[in-house]
């Protein structure tokens, strides 16, 4: 991931232009442009793009409107049902017709869902992946065993006694954390039918209103699952605190990857193990950045 830095020609603000493109390991190469004030912590704009031609304008000429959230949803095998709501909302303004909050209420739980199903993917099974055993014990063999010899601070909260059995437990397919992520995605999933009928080509949206009946039944079976997420994110976040504080403190200057325009500091590149990239792009210096979980959420926590 290439991350770009400088000044706004507003001065008096003091504000930062930055940009993230592309942003990898996502479908769409997305890209993020901000404009932040740092003095104020602060995300004055923000927008996002994808490099990758849809072709919406295109196929969509001369199609009856009422047909776009269905259409639109074949776009992708992953998004679909994000395509479909922004089609329905866009049929909504075009139409002159508000939905009944119950079923805004429907397609925000059904969002949500998804949201929560991209947290798990992407966060445990694919970037996961670069702290995995199998990854550091070939890159990095010294921290690999450093690893198996740090005991885990909060081994109480996730059940990993060594940062080493945490990386054993992310090894793909194989790994007890690694497979236990795959089933509470897909529990995440069931969440989503039920409220928007079925993934990824929602069946219950349509302009106006959604086709889901808001029974006590389909909302109880989506809190029961839902709590059960909860119960994980409380393994999930002393899991991750103790696997990258760990890292912090075995390579010396990785609390400053992410920094924007910052390198890795001279003495340290050499140590520097694949694992801990995320991007094939290169700084001045020749060094390679990634995004550590705290550089990559700072402006979340603005």
């Amino acid at each position: 991931m290439t991350t770009v830095e400088k000044k706004s020609a507003q001065q008096s603000s003091k504000l930062v232009e930055m940009s993230w493109d592309p942003i990898t390991r996502i479908v769409g190469s997305l890209g993020i442009f901000t404009k932040i004030d740092f003095k104020k912590r602060e995300v004055v704009e923000c927008h996002s793009t994808s490099s990758i031609f849809r072709g919406y304008s295109i196929f969509m000429k001369n199609k009856d409107p009422r047909d776009a959230h269905f259409i639109t949803s074949r776009i992708c095998g992953i998004c679909g049902d994000n395509h479909a709501t922004c089609a329905v909302y866009a049929q909504n303004m075009a139409f002159g017709i508000k939905p009944p909050p119950m079923a805004e209420w429907i397609i925000n739980l059904g969002e949500a869902a998804e949201y929560m199903f991209d947290h798990n993917i992407f966060q445990d099974n694919l970037v996961g992946v670069d702290f995995c055993e199998k990854m550091v014990r070939e890159t990095n063999p010294g921290v690999w065993e450093k690893a198996t010899r740090t005991e885990s601070p909060h081994a109480a909260d996730h059940g990993y006694k060594t940062i080493g059995d945490i990386m054993t437990a992310l090894n793909p397919f194989t790994g007890e954390f690694y497979r236990e992520t795959l089933q509470v995605s897909r529990m995440t999933r069931e969440m989503f039918c039920l409220m928007e009928g079925r993934h990824v080509h929602p069946s219950t949206l349509y302009p106006g209103g959604v086709g889901t009946v808001p029974t006590i039944q389909i909302f109880t079976d989506y809190m029961v699952r839902l709590m059960k997420y909860v119960e994980f994110m409380k393994k999930v976040v002393p899991l991750h605190d103790d696997l990258f504080d760990f890292f912090y403190e075995a390579l010396p200057g990785y609390e400053h990857v992410g920094n924007g325009a910052c390198c890795w500091p001279a003495g340290v590149r050499s140590i520097i193990p694949t694992c801990a990239t995320t991007s094939t792009a290169t700084c001045r210096s020749g060094a390679r950045p990634c995004m550590s979980r705290r550089a990559s959420s700072s402006m979340a926590n603005w």
